[in-house]
């Protein structure tokens, strides 16, 4: 069934109002509203104007306070279709039409409206917010670090999606995975990393790309695979992932050490150990994973060479994948998250004489801080990484540098 111009900004303002009001997910939200819609052959456009939207929240925000003197969901919908519609919806004319008529009522011209954005760069943490459209805690965050050309770089930067594949050399070689993969995609390699690849452009949706559907090619961001590589895993080594679940980066331990060491993964939730079970089965490294369910920060067991972390937090980093963690990114729950963190890298170095500990936060109250409180030799792992806000303690990957997620990550060598 087709669909209007009208009825597709009353979805998206729908979809707006449960993030921006109800602190919804992208998704959560779009199925919330798309099970009270119409039924519609596809809702592909839908959702990819809503991502649009919501990733420009405080732009758009910003924008309708001036087109239409109100900046709520309903108004911020209607300037996505003036200042975005053009970029993402192919029949110009009908895009046209419909943007005269809610420029009719326009209190200003959008010109106008960008001019008074590029005026507020006097003020960085204001500009740099509405700009790039990132909640100004975010923005503070990251000026209280970095300096505010490099924060711009990568706030800019922050607004683009990259799709990382990791080869799983477990179901087939690279040659292998790479011929399926470039009979249906543009992929390029990772200069130093030969099982990651980065998807350029694609004849259908990741998902159903033959290699990703046989689990050849298996969608991971760059930055969860510098945390696995950062504890190099080998043939032999006995291996803790704590609070493992959903098992991505454990079959990845398990694949780098060609499926011969001794890993065992440790998750709270029942359900969650379950899934797991099923993936690493599926990916092929359910014969050399013990999935464990038990309380990673109370876990007592034989020692282990190695443990990775990668700790619950604010997910403050991880807006390349959910914008909506750019106008809730819960910096508030830093706190909380933080007394978690030590408390599972403290037990984590009990169990392991080498622990990799990660977080996707852009904050160091989850990061630099957390590794400095523990009684350990905190380092930086790899060189591809970025420096940390504090030097030696660790290293960061950003989204200008690293086309991924913001992580932090170290490794520590416990001093007993």
């Amino acid at each position: 069934m087709k669909w209007t111009p009208g009825e597709l900004v009353a979805f998206t303002a729908r979809v707006i109002y449960e993030v921006a009001e109800g602190g919804l997910t992208l998704d959560y939200a779009f199925q919330k509203v798309k099970r009270g819609w119409r039924p519609l052959d596809s809702f592909k456009v839908f959702y990819d104007v809503s991502f649009d939207a919501v990733r420009h929240y405080f732009f758009l925000k910003f924008a309708a306070s001036r087109l239409f003197g109100s900046s709520g969901a309903k108004a911020v919908a209607k300037a996505w279709f003036i200042y975005r519609a053009d970029q993402m919806l192919y029949n110009r004319d009908m895009v046209s039409r419909f943007k005269k008529r809610l420029l009719k009522r326009a209190l200003a011209a959008p010109g106008d409206v960008l001019r008074e954005v590029e005026s507020l760069r006097g003020d960085p943490a204001r500009y740099l917010s509405i700009k790039y459209s990132y909640h100004p805690k975010i923005v503070a965050t990251l000026l209280s670090h970095l300096p505010a050309e490099e924060v711009e770089k990568l706030l800019d930067a922050g607004n683009k999606t990259w799709i990382w594949l990791r080869i799983n050399t477990l179901k087939a070689d690279v040659d292998k995975a790479l011929n399926m993969l470039e009979a249906e995609a543009e992929v390029e390699p990772h200069p130093r990393i030969p099982f990651a690849v980065l998807l350029k452009s694609s004849r259908r949706p990741v998902q159903y790309l033959e290699a990703v559907r046989r689990l050849v090619a298996i969608p991971q961001d760059l930055a969860s695979i510098y945390a696995v590589l950062s504890l190099k895993p080998e043939p032999g080594d006995r291996i803790v992932d704590l609070a493992a679940a959903p098992g991505m980066k454990t079959s990845l331990i398990a694949q780098l050490a060609e499926g011969r060491a001794k890993i065992v993964a440790v998750d709270l939730s029942q359900k969650r150990v379950a899934r797991m079970k099923q993936l690493l089965k599926r990916v092929g490294a359910g014969d050399t994973v013990e999935v464990v369910r038990s309380d990673s920060r109370k876990l007592k067991t034989r020692l282990f060479d190695k443990a990775l972390l990668d700790a619950p937090c604010t997910s403050s980093g991880a807006f390349t994948k959910e914008p909506a963690a750019k106008i809730y990114p819960r910096l508030e729950d830093a706190p909380r998250y933080s007394r978690l963190q030590r408390e599972l890298l403290k037990n984590a170095l009990e169990l392991a004489g080498e622990v990799v500990y990660a977080v996707c936060s852009i904050l160091p109250e989850e990061g630099e801080e957390v590794v400095g409180s523990v009684e350990a030799a905190p380092e930086k792992p790899l060189e591809d990484l970025a420096d940390p806000y504090v030097g030696g303690v660790g290293g960061r990957t950003f989204p200008h540098i690293h086309r991924s997620e913001a992580f932090f990550i170290s490794r520590l060598r416990a001093l007993r």
